[in-house]
């Protein structure tokens, strides 16, 4: 599987970015051949970075409000997921720059590929991620995460362990983008292609590739893939998280420049063909805090695609 930021097929849309600036660019740029390097700041932790990512329920398990809190304790999502053989998954997912109420939470717009039973279970994620535990600031971060046996002891974030072999002179794992979206103003995205390929193709520009012998599970296709956001809630002030996802709206105040949205939310089926991913379902764990919403606003421009997000702490949210 090789994750890419950019994605050929994926139409042009007048609704924000089709490239992925990060912040480093403003400084040079990288030779052919070469690839940008993360400065490490003093405050960033690779211990966070090294330990697994735990949500609370399986990536591909479908949830609905009606389960046990416990199952779910500590996160929320907001997702659309489908199973099946899958080769890829893309979409153009908007850039926010999210409140994190305390450094232990985090706030995380990504796609989820995986296969295997739970003990074996490979999986690749890609998006973008605000983590001040993990990069001592509030920055818009581009992430990678993998993990071949369900986050217990393998994987890690970026090319902090072996692992990912990264290729792209114009694209650093863990650097920050130069530009968000602003409520009611300039919409910001960037593309997110995670696509399994027999052979590398330059054209599409991609960022790097997982080895097939370290993800066996996933070396044929996937069989679960999701899109969406994802906030962890440690109730730190005795309350409800007050933690952002996406632009902190909800798809109801006003959809387009006030909620965060994903379009061209696609994936390549078995045969190689890219289609719309329009019979997935939905996980919304806790609608009162942050909610998901399907649109078909825009189509022809923007593709299939939803809008979510969420304040986190309000007066039905505590």
């Amino acid at each position: 599987m090789r994750p890419s930021s950019y994605q050929n097929e994926m139409k042009s849309t007048n609704v924000g970015t089709l490239q992925l600036a990060q912040t480093w660019h403003k400084y040079g740029s990288c030779r052919e051949g070469t690839i940008p390097i993360y400065r490490k700041g003093k405050v960033y932790n690779p211990t966070i970075l090294r330990k697994n990512h735990h949500p609370k329920f399986s990536p591909y398990k479908t949830l609905n409000i009606s389960e046990p809190k416990d199952i779910r304790e500590g996160h929320e999502y907001l997702v659309i997921e489908l199973s099946g053989n899958f080769l890829g998954a893309q979409a153009k997912i908007n850039l926010w720059k999210p409140i994190v109420e305390t450094p232990s939470e985090i706030s995380v717009s990504q796609i989820w590929v995986s296969a295997g039973e739970e003990e074996v279970k490979n999986t690749i994620e890609a998006g973008w991620i605000v983590s001040q535990k993990v990069y001592g600031d509030d920055k818009t971060r581009f992430f990678i995460y993998w993990t071949t046996d369900g986050y217990k002891s393998s994987g890690c974030y970026n090319l902090l362990c072996d692992g990912f072999v990264h290729t792209s002179s114009d694209v650093s794992p863990g650097c920050s983008f130069s530009e968000v979206s602003t409520l009611n103003g300039s919409q910001k995205d960037a593309h997110f292609n995670i696509h399994r390929v027999r052979k590398y193709k330059s054209s599409s520009n991609p960022v790097g590739y997982y080895p097939n012998i370290l993800l066996t599970q996933l070396s044929r296709a996937a069989k679960f893939v999701q899109f969406g956001g994802e906030i962890s809630n440690t109730k730190s002030k005795g309350q409800y998280t007050s933690t952002q996802m996406g632009s902190g709206h909800f798809p109801s105040e006003g959809g387009l420049k006030t909620s965060s949205y994903f379009n061209w939310v696609q994936v390549i089926d078995e045969n190689n063909k890219i289609r719309d991913a329009k019979d997935a379902g939905t996980v919304v764990t806790n609608p009162n805090c942050y909610d998901l919403k399907i649109t078909k606003d825009h189509y022809d421009t923007n593709g299939y695609g939803f809008y979510y997000g969420g304040p986190g702490y309000n007066d039905k949210c505590r």
